[in-house]
């Protein structure tokens, strides 16, 4: 993510919360950005077509007021392809203030209920956050589990304590 995308999503999140909009919004770009695809790209970065044929574009498609004016301000400032990075960037700022944990857990094969929602209650309890989990399946892995979330990992897999095992030996 780009300083640049943080600079317009936050700008466009301030808009969105004024009408108390901040969730909505975010469905909505998510969306739109969703369906994008390489044709629609080329057509918006394509330095030969002009501001004004773009905007018209996106006027006769695009329905949401704030959506709309948002990817005018991008199409004049020649920003357009930011629209990807900015629903990231939005989408932290709205778990920030939503106080949400984004983590990911990655594990040899996916990780019962039960032991899920351990992870959940110890996160929650520890960073006073609500937390989201998403799975991941990572097949090095031998046995146990490894937590990224906010640039911080927490490796309790098998292979990390061989690691710390080989690592001691040699010493």
């Amino acid at each position: 993510m780009t300083g640049i995308a943080s600079q317009y999503a936050l700008a466009v999140f301030s808009l969105a919360k004024e009408s108390e909009r901040e969730e909505e919004f975010f469905s909505i770009i998510e969306e739109f950005s969703k369906s994008l695809d390489d044709k629609t790209h080329k057509f918006f970065a394509h330095p030969k077509i002009s501001k004004l044929d773009k905007k018209t574009v996106l006027s006769d498609i695009v329905k949401d007021e704030l959506l709309l004016n948002f990817l005018k301000v991008l199409v004049d400032n020649d920003r357009f392809l930011l629209v990807e990075a900015v629903v990231f960037a939005y989408k932290d700022i709205l778990d920030e203030q939503n106080k949400v944990m984004q983590v990911k857990v990655y594990s040899n094969t996916p990780l019962s209920k039960v032991n899920l929602n351990k992870i959940i209650k110890k996160l929650k309890t520890t960073y006073n956050r609500k937390v989201e989990l998403e799975e991941q399946t990572d097949e090095t892995i031998i046995g146990g589990f490894r937590l990224e979330f906010e640039g911080n990992v927490l490796d309790e897999t098998v292979n990390k304590r061989l690691e710390d095992i080989k690592t001691s030996l040699s010493e």
